[in-house]
Parts: structure tokens; C-alpha cells; sequence
């Protein structure tokens, strides 16, 4: 062998060794596990050098993952389907259980978001977009509003059937807290759609801290819960209501959820919290809440889960992190008595926006490299393997970019097919 050679190899072995170190699944640590409720745990754990979507088991024990860097946002089961946001090309990608992607969903007016999407029984679909207006406040010039709201629900056709636009229902003017000075007004920022047990949408607006009620037939609000509109007295709630809230779901027994991210509270406090709501009298009455054993707040993001056996899986979002206390994405589930069932903590750098558990199962082998599916990996999947590189191609569907990326690093190349061969000569 020539020095040519030799060294090249050297260099291949380096490239490899550092691939894999660099897209080993994030550190995580498991502190409590007590007989969680039994379903696959979904995260996304983001960051800023190795974002990892991943599924857990009923034991918590990391059973599937991928690094899809921005294609991975919001990723969790959804009604039947998997779903995730790809913020490269702004649309919401649908999954199977083959790990096919089937479909690619977006808004047709303005940009989809990535907050949240809803899979429908019917297979429809309701989507959040923004858009944007220039209008004359105050001045010789007009000025732009930013992230106006945009709710369209598609049937399965993806027809658009509905269409509810902010700025048909509420005025800029009613909400002191916006500057309408500034050149750009950033209106507002939705963060959950939900399908109420009459058949009505509950929408979030974090920038100004309520909840409204949309008749999805006519588009009118039907009330508002929070914020400068607010319609509704808070009882029993010693922070007299939320604030830049995030996930407001509406759930078995029909009270709402939601992850209070209380960074307006004094002091800073964020909570889950379950309101009984009075539509009638307008009332919202705080039944249960639960504050992490480190009374943190988290900046943003966030998620609450009650489970069918009344257990709550909480995501703590995006911590405000200080001098004492230095943690990344936090995880955990309380039961009812507000017990920890189990908590799993990511480094300081990680950071998930929604956690969610469900059932879920793929009709696929989890074997990496399988990618003729007979249960063993040898000299066929790696031709298929080298011809995928060799024909340029750019299917990074999940299928592909789990069965094929064997360091983790989001790219498929040479270096993988490498990785297989060793493991299959060893």
C-alpha cells in the first residue's frame, strides 16, 4: 500500500470516528421512573448542533430517533399519523407507519406555521398561517402588521373550507400592549389549535395572553379568556389567571389544560394548570396546577398531556437559565397527587417546544440499514445503499434517513455505507 493510500484511509477512519462522536444521541438522564403511564414518549430535542426527533418506549428507553435538523419540529403521533414541521420549506410533512412520508401539507395564503397543526377523522386538516398588511395609524406613512393569524381548515380534497382572519375580528387598538409607533407591529402569536367538544376551534394568542372560542362555522368569537378582552373571572387561582401560555387543549372531562409559562407573574412562575370553564357565567375556576420542584420558568415553549389515566405529562420548555440552575429540555409526569413518575433531563443547549406520549407502533423493523426489510443487514442493502449515493439522490424521507444514516449527522454518504460495511465484515 502507497503512502498515498495509507493516508487516505487514515483520513476516512478520522472523518468516521468524529461523525460518529458528534451525532451520538444527545446525553439525557433518567432521574425517576416509576411505572409512567405505558406509551411511546415523543421529543424533539432541539439545538443548535444535534436537534434529534425521537420516540421512547413504554419504558422509557430510547427506541427510535433521527437527525433531521429543521425538518423535525412539533414531531409526535397525530391521529394515526406521524406529523412534523420542515422549517427549510415551511410546510408540515405526514407520515406513516412505513415511515413514508404521504403527504406535505401548507396554508394557501401567507406563511404556514409551526406552532401547531390538527389531523382530522375525516382526513382534513387545520393549518395556522401568518400574513402581514400595511395600514395607516398615526403619520404620514403607513405601517406594517406583522403576524396577522390566519386559521384555514382543508377537507381531505384539500379544498379550503374555512378561513378566519385576525384582522376581521379584532383591531389593533384594542390591545395597549402593542407599540403603534413602531415602523413593524407584531400583532400576534399563535401557538395552539384545538377542536372543542361542540365543534369549535379554541385558538392561542400568546403575545397577549388569552384564549379565544371560534365559531368554525361563521369565524365569530365566541368569547375570549385572558388579556385585555378578557370576559371571564379567575377563581381559586392565587396568580389570577396565565400568561404567555402555550398548548391549550381541551380534555376528557371537559376543563382546559395548558402549559402557564408565567413570565409575567411576580415572581416569574411557570405551571401546568386545569380550569373548569363556565361558558355560561364565565367563569374559570383553577382545580389543579403543579409548579416544578425548582419553582423555574420557562422563557418559552412548553406542553401539558393529560393521560388517560390521569397522570400529566409536562414539557418544561425553554428554561430561564441562571447561575444556579443549568438544565436543558426537561421532561416529566406527575400523577394526580402531583407524585414524579418520571422525569428525563437533557444538558444545558437542548431544548424541546412539545412533548407528547401515544400509541404507536411502525410496521417496519427498527434494524438500521434493513432497507429490503428482511430482517438482516448483508451485501444486498449495501448495493442499495450505494446505488441510492450514486444516483444523486435527495430522499431524505424518514425511511430513508433512519434505515440509512448510520452516524447520525443528517447527511448520507460514503461515510455511512462505510459504517455498514466494517459492522458487517466484524
Amino acid at each position: 500500500m502507497n503512502m498515498k493510500s495509507l493516508s487516505q484511509i487514515i483520513i476516512l477512519n478520522i472523518l468516521i470516528f468524529f461523525s460518529i462522536i458528534w451525532a451520538e444521541y444527545p446525553n439525557y438522564s433518567l432521574t425517576v421512573n416509576q411505572s409512567p403511564y405505558p406509551a411511546k414518549l415523543f421529543v424533539h430535542s432541539m439545538s443548535s448542533t444535534n436537534p434529534h426527533m425521537a420516540i421512547f418506549n413504554d419504558s422509557l428507553a430510547l427506541e427510535w430517533n433521527v437527525n433531521h435538523g429543521d425538518r423535525g419540529f412539533d414531531f409526535r403521533e397525530n391521529n394515526g399519523k406521524l406529523s412534523f414541521y420542515d422549517k427549510y420549506e415551511s410546510f408540515w410533512v405526514v407520515s406513516d407507519r412505513l415511515m413514508q412520508e404521504v403527504d406535505t401539507l401548507s396554508c394557501s395564503r401567507g406563511k404556514t406555521d409551526y406552532h401547531d397543526i390538527r389531523l382530522l377523522d375525516d382526513g382534513g386538516y387545520i393549518l395556522q398561517c401568518y400574513d402581514s398588511t400595511w395600514v395607516m395609524i398615526d403619520g404620514p406613512m403607513p405601517q406594517l402588521v406583522r403576524d396577522i393569524l390566519i386559521i384555514q381548515e382543508f377537507d381531505s380534497n384539500d379544498n379550503l373550507i374555512l378561513e378566519w382572519d385576525a384582522m376581521d375580528y379584532l383591531s389593533i387598538y384594542d390591545y395597549p400592549d402593542l407599540n403603534l409607533s413602531a415602523p413593524e407591529i407584531t400583532f400576534m402569536h399563535g401557538n395552539s389549535i384545538e377542536v372543542d367538544f361542540d365543534n369549535n376551534l379554541l385558538l392561542s394568542n400568546r403575545t397577549s395572553n388569552e384564549v379565544f372560542k371560534i365559531d368554525r362555522s361563521t369565524g365569530d368569537i365566541i368569547w375570549i379568556m385572558g388579556g385585555p378582552l378578557n370576559e371571564f373571572r379567575f377563581d381559586n387561582d392565587p396568580l389570577g389567571g396565565f400568561n404567555k401560555q402555550h398548548d391549550v387543549r381541551r380534555i376528557a372531562n371537559g376543563n382546559i389544560t395548558m402549559f402557564d409559562n408565567g413570565t409575567q407573574h411576580s415572581p416569574m412562575i411557570s405551571r401546568a394548570v386545569e380550569y373548569f370553564v363556565d361558558e355560561v357565567n364565565k367563569r374559570a375556576v383553577l382545580i389543579w396546577s403543579y409548579t416544578h420542584p425548582d419553582n423555574v420558568a420557562a422563557m418559552s415553549m412548553g406542553s401539558v398531556q393529560r393521560l388517560p389515566n390521569q397522570n400529566t405529562l409536562i414539557n418544561w420548555g425553554f428554561f430561564f437559565e441562571t447561575e444556579i440552575l443549568e438544565i436543558g429540555a426537561h421532561i416529566m409526569e406527575v400523577d394526580y397527587d402531583k407524585n414524579i413518575v418520571f422525569e428525563l433531563a437533557y444538558p444545558t443547549g437542548y431544548y424541546t417546544y412539545r412533548a407528547t406520549k401515544s400509541e404507536w407502533n411502525f410496521d417496519v423493523n427498527l434494524i438500521k440499514a434493513d432497507t429490503n426489510l428482511d430482517n438482516i443487514v448483508n451485501v444486498i442493502d449495501i448495493i442499495y445503499f450505494i446505488n441510492y449515493i450514486l444516483s444523486g439522490n435527495t430522499d431524505y424521507s424518514l425511511f430513508n434517513i433512519y434505515k440509512l444514516d448510520m452516524n447520525s449527522d443528517g447527511f448520507l454518504n460514503v461515510l455511512d455505507i462505510t459504517i455498514v460495511v466494517n459492522a458487517i465484515l466484524d
